[in-house]
């Protein structure tokens, strides 16, 4: 499947392959999997992943000098791994002009984006799949896994970044997998795993949208603590080529939009938005066109596959998109009560309370972390 999107976009003997690195953190070990490409010329050459950082740096700052001051490395190595990969795909990568600094070429754009469109594409399944193999794979050398807690969450910046403070900084071990936000619902109530993360929309909305939540809660055997407040939109291409302002506009605008897929909060949510403006989802080219996280879809958009795509704001600013908010939602973890005086579950809740942690989620853009690690009622939450 790799091989076949990287194929159609790029028509090149590129071919991604995976790759297995290792870290120990105390008893357990964090494994790791990353996205690498080789190329065949018959002869087989792995591409340097720094080359990708360069590239995007080049995009950023315009320059071949501030782009290897920002990546850390010598104008020499660069200028040395640009000329080497130029020779072996007999293209430039990066066209350079006299006073006007350095831009990345058509070729050098479309890897760019492939590689982007690969790594947002397939990162949350090397996730859900290195954390389990993470887990089952200390336990087969400690033959104990007593620590591990099995989260499943809908994908979100936040939660990525609570298990990497969970895994430098203590003993706990957050087994994590990504999934949307009514499936991890679904997941916890048929004992799946021990906690959900999900979100629901702010205000009158929540009100239309709950019981799909509550078919798998309630306020009798479940506490809920409070992630982080956080805005979702429209994410346009930079300029806003298609002049869209609002979610009316997908029908009556010749785009091509990228969706989420079925079962995720996001989803809900956007058709929840479609409902109460009177669109149908004929209406909208490319409805059924749907990726997995809002870094797929950014990505997606980034590299001219589609115009518009709904999801947050961190995306958009990371894939230098223009963003247009619509709605802001609550992002929760849903526990059941009987383990919320677990100690490992009192080290995630201390951590979201935590005030550099609280600091790291506010510096995302449309996030909001003044409440996190709050317990709120049900009925803040869904009405």
């Amino acid at each position: 499947m790799i091989k076949y999107v990287f194929i159609r976009i790029f028509k090149a003997s590129l071919n991604p392959i995976f790759t297995l690195g290792n870290m120990f953190n105390c008893a357990y070990m964090n494994i790791e999997l990353s996205l690498n490409w080789q190329l065949n010329t018959p002869e087989k050459h792995h591409v340097d992943p720094l080359l990708f950082r360069l590239l995007m740096a080049i995009k950023q700052q315009g320059s071949l000098r501030k782009a290897t001051a920002y990546v850390g490395v010598s104008y020499r190595f660069s200028w040395g791994l640009l000329t080497k990969w130029q020779a072996r795909l007999g293209q430039p990568l990066v066209i350079l002009e006299r006073g006007k600094g350095a831009k990345l070429s058509v070729v050098g754009e479309k890897l760019l984006n492939a590689n982007s469109q690969l790594l947002s594409r397939f990162s949350p399944e090397l996730d859900n799949f290195s954390t389990q193999f993470s887990r089952d794979f200390s336990a087969l050398l400690t033959q104990s896994n007593s620590s591990s807690l099995k989260l499943y969450a809908s994908h979100g910046l936040a939660i990525s970044q609570l298990r990497s403070q969970l895994n430098q900084h203590s003993s706990v071990n957050l087994d994590l997998h990504f999934y949307g936000s009514l499936e991890s619902l679904r997941a916890l109530n048929s004992s799946q795993c021990d906690i959900a993360g999900f979100h629901i929309p702010i205000g009158p909305m929540a009100h239309s949208l709950a019981p799909h939540y509550l078919a798998q809660l309630n306020a009798q055997q479940h506490t809920l603590i409070y992630v982080v407040k956080r805005n979702q939109g429209l994410m346009v291409k930079a300029g806003n080529p298609k002049g869209i302002d609002s979610i009316r506009s997908l029908a009556h605008i010749s785009c091509e939009f990228i969706n989420r897929q079925v079962g995720s909060g996001t989803r809900l949510l956007f058709d929840q938005l479609l409902q109460n403006n009177n669109i149908e989802p004929a209406d909208i080219e490319g409805y059924q066109n749907e990726e997995f996280t809002h870094m797929a879809v950014a990505a997606m958009i980034a590299s001219g596959v589609a115009d518009v795509g709904f999801g947050i704001a961190p995306m958009a600013e990371k894939f230098e998109l223009e963003f247009i908010p619509l709605i802001w939602e609550h992002y929760c973890l849903a526990i059941p009560t009987e383990i919320i005086a677990d100690e490992r579950v009192e080290h995630i809740i201390s951590l979201l309370k935590n005030t550099a942690f609280k600091h790291e989620l506010s510096a995302y853009a449309g996030y909001d972390a003044s409440h996190s690690g709050d317990a709120v009622s049900f009925e803040t939450i869904f009405t």
